[in-house]
């Protein structure tokens, strides 16, 4: 059969039941499979151009994010996405580098900051006295539990932060973007570069230094100070990119964003993470 012959060849498509010329229909997207592509050497194809396309589109979107704030998502929103990670798979990689290199506590706090949170730790206190009676649990035992449930839900369940970020970014900024898509994908690189410079590289720097002998910061308070003004920085650069703000209105933005974010984590967030936790031990 002639290659002109085999380009006109009409195929069912076995997916939707679409009839339709070429390779893929031309309603759903399926791909007709011949005999090729099930052979060692499609495999080992498909292999490779997994390895260089995930190396290459990852690489430059980590190269962007940290370089060119708000270009992924200006870019995206534009129609250019074939050169980058989609956003919401560079953000779940990160927590996955997150999840297998926890160099810090992160957000999965211990007990007593739990019982100390201002909005909900008489409700803590009291989850953690019914569950220490009912398991006959001491302190440590029941904290040790605790941090082995809420290790790996509080990485994955920052997830949550990005539609309600979104919300907010969509009320400071509905006459610049209209479309709430739009937003999530702005906070989903802010999101993404939180946790990249929160919880990958200012830990890395802070290991490599206490290695050394160096202490960098001496409380907690400092570095969140640090984490979060570094931040905001971030957010008012992308907002002017994304957005075409002025400086002032991206700084309010800025501000309100991050302001925001640490709200939800404070509170919202980690009520979620604790109940949940909780309730595992």
């Amino acid at each position: 059969m002639s290659k002109h012959a085999q380009k006109k060849e009409r195929h069912a498509c076995k997916n939707c039941g679409n009839v339709f010329e070429g390779k893929f229909c031309n309603v759903c997207g399926e791909k007709v499979y011949e005999d090729h592509d099930r052979s060692f050497h499609h495999l080992f194809e498909e292999v490779l151009h997994f390895v260089t396309h995930f190396e290459g589109t990852f690489l430059q979107s980590l190269k962007t994010i940290l370089s060119r704030p708000g270009k992924i998502s200006e870019d995206f929103c534009n129609g250019i996405r074939r050169k980058y990670f989609k956003p919401l798979s560079f953000f779940l990689m990160l927590v996955i580098l997150y999840l297998l290199f926890p160099l810090f506590e992160g957000l999965n706090m211990k007990l007593h900051y739990y019982e100390k949170n201002t909005l909900f730790g008489a409700y803590a206190t009291e989850q953690i006295e019914k569950v220490k009676e009912a398991r006959h649990y001491t302190d440590e035992k029941l904290e040790e539990a605790f941090l082995h449930k809420g290790e790996k839900t509080s990485k994955f369940l920052l997830f949550i932060t990005i539609p309600f970020m979104a919300l907010v970014s969509y009320g400071v900024g509905f006459k610049k973007r209209k479309y709430y898509f739009d937003h999530f994908i702005f906070t989903t690189e802010m999101i993404s570069f939180f946790i990249l410079w929160g919880f990958l590289i200012l830990p890395l720097f802070v290991w490599i230094t206490s290695r050394m002998g160096i202490q960098v910061f001496h409380s907690e308070d400092t570095l969140a100070i640090v984490i979060y003004t570094v931040f905001s920085v971030y957010v008012g650069f992308s907002a002017t990119r994304f957005f075409r703000f002025s400086r002032l209105m991206s700084f309010l933005y800025s501000v309100v964003f991050a302001t925001g974010l640490v709200l939800f984590l404070q509170y919202v967030y980690k009520f979620i993470l604790f109940s949940i936790a909780i309730h595992l031990v």
